[in-house]
């Protein structure tokens, strides 16, 4: 049967689990309310605001960051008066975003970075020069 054999003759429906995720006879209700139970879900509609409410998870304000020049990366950033110190660089990209169209092009660099126990996201607006905070992760 060649390399692939053992995945050629896994089972994929254990027993006892139908094959239709939507049975026609039934209501489509129970699926839908088992997956509003998961964690992922519950977790990700918990936006809130910053004053009083729940931790929020996207943001968009503007922080002042301390630059490592030799590492290029944050070393620490400042937000609501509070400083904060990156302890890890956890994950780097760039976004370009309507390049075409000069008044809302978006340049960006994030740094996802591990901080007194949260993850942010911070990011470069290389369109406009300036620092910003655009998320707080769980």
């Amino acid at each position: 049967m060649g390399r692939n054999a053992a995945i050629k003759r896994y089972d994929a429906t254990p027993a006892g689990q139908p094959l239709e995720l939507f049975d026609s006879t039934r209501s489509r209700r129970p699926v839908i309310v088992e997956l509003l139970r998961s964690p992922w879900i519950v977790r990700a509609s918990e936006i809130g605001r910053s004053d009083g409410g729940c931790a929020t998870k996207r943001v968009e304000e503007s922080v002042s960051v301390e630059w490592d020049a030799h590492r290029q990366c944050p070393l620490s950033f400042t937000r609501s008066d509070r400083r904060y110190i990156v302890d890890a660089v956890i994950q780097v990209w760039a976004t370009e975003r309507r390049w075409w169209d000069p008044r809302r092009h978006v340049s960006r660099r994030f740094f996802r970075v591990l901080s007194q126990g949260g993850v942010y996201d911070l990011a470069f607006d290389r369109a406009r020069g300036g620092w910003l905070l655009t998320g707080i992760q769980d």
